[in-house]
């Protein structure tokens, strides 16, 4: 099956056929229909993750949709899969803006992948909502048409080196995937670190795709870390983890919230419990924050499991879809643009997302979590 038959087959199924776009001044939009493109790993190594994101995405697009859509107009959401390839990412969305005519782009997934397509939307002016990253390249310098929802990783990291400190942990590795994604962390981590006067306990990183790592693994392993934050994908995440637990490690593993997915806790298996996983988003549980409760009761309606990757898609989809709505009844993609450069402290159910022109960076939001005895991520 070809990316374009999983977009039509799968997705289709929620919100609707997509039928050609009939012409209209607007790349993307007609009298009944906004078409929004999106590419992302559906297949790979980060394919569970992705699956849920999607999931909880369409969960929001779903009831915008039943309830008459944005200015009478459905949205559609048309994804092609690149395998998590970042070589495949850019004929996607070239595909995508060009034949496919897409109003707007949508949490296309990766740092290397983002990267790689800043020039196609700089140059064809297509906004880019929800990145599914927290890379610094996407937040500095600001880019006109990206809008960021998420934290940065690097605030992920300093929060998690926080957490480990003040529970005593001073000697810290990391082991890192040797792309934009992973230095992009590994500079977050050096920076943390120095700013609390600590040297890295050890460092290792692996090429993708990913080989043999019995040299990391017993470089790290030597210099008897208290904790190692593990940066990678879900199955090269889990990978690092049981090998170096097999080699055997005691130490407090750490990943970041592009694993936090039940699909990669359920692939680590008993070597996920007590797993630190640090959150951009609130639990999918929170009493606390009525996004979740918003997010629980419409995925139960619609017969979906929710999950805690699939609170990042709903979260994203409400902010696609409140710039759509301030973009009014004729949108064009600046129209979009000023839109949500203008949204200041919206509130998601508890998250509020505010953009400038000077600022594209949502929210800030970070929490750690920790995966329990059951396999169940607690807060």
């Amino acid at each position: 099956m070809n990316a374009r038959q999983f977009a039509c087959g799968i997705f289709a199924a929620t919100l609707g056929f997509v039928a050609p776009i009939a012409a209209h001044a607007e790349p993307g939009i007609t009298k009944n229909t906004i078409r929004i493109g999106q590419s992302a790993g559906v297949t790979g190594p980060v394919a569970g993750s992705v699956k849920e994101q999607i999931a909880g995405a369409q969960v929001y697009l779903n009831a915008v949709n039943a309830s008459g859509g944005v200015a009478g107009r459905r949205i559609e959401l048309l994804t092609y899969d690149d395998g998590f390839d970042a070589k495949r990412t850019p004929g996607n969305v070239r595909k995508l803006i060009a034949d496919d005519k897409v109003f707007a782009l949508f949490m296309v997934r990766g740092t290397p992948q983002n990267e790689s397509i800043l020039p196609i939307i700089g140059a064809e002016k297509v906004p880019l909502v929800a990145p599914l990253t927290g890379a610094i390249t996407l937040h500095r310098p600001v880019n006109r048409y990206v809008f960021n929802v998420r934290a940065k990783y690097q605030d992920e990291v300093a929060r998690a080196i926080n957490h480990l400190a003040t529970s005593g942990m001073n000697r810290i590795a990391i082991f890192y995937a040797n792309d934009g994604f992973g230095q992009d962390v590994f500079e977050g981590f050096n920076t943390a670190l120095q700013a609390r006067g600590v040297q890295p306990a050890g460092a290792a990183s692996f090429n993708r795709p990913m080989g043999d790592i019995s040299q990391g693994v017993a470089s790290v392993n030597k210099a008897d870390p208290q904790a190692v934050m593990v940066i990678g994908s879900g199955s090269e995440a889990a990978r690092i983890i049981h090998e170096m637990k097999k080699a055997g490690s005691q130490a407090q593993f750490v990943t970041l919230s592009n694993n936090a997915a039940d699909s990669f806790i359920k692939e680590l298996g008993d070597d996920a419990r007590g797993l630190i996983i640090t959150q951009v988003v609130p639990g999918m549980n929170s009493s606390q924050m009525s996004v979740a409760s918003e997010y629980r009761g419409l995925a139960k309606a619609q017969k979906v499991e929710p999950s805690n990757a699939g609170m990042e898609g709903f979260m994203s989809a409400k902010v696609l879809v409140e710039g759509l709505r301030r973009a009014g009844p004729e949108p064009t993609r600046e129209k979009l643009v000023a839109a949500l450069e203008g949204l200041r402290d919206y509130d998601l159910g508890g998250i509020l997302i505010s953009y400038s022109p000077t600022r594209h960076t949502g929210s800030s939001f970070v929490e750690m979590s920790i995966v329990s005895s059951t396999g169940k991520l607690i807060r």
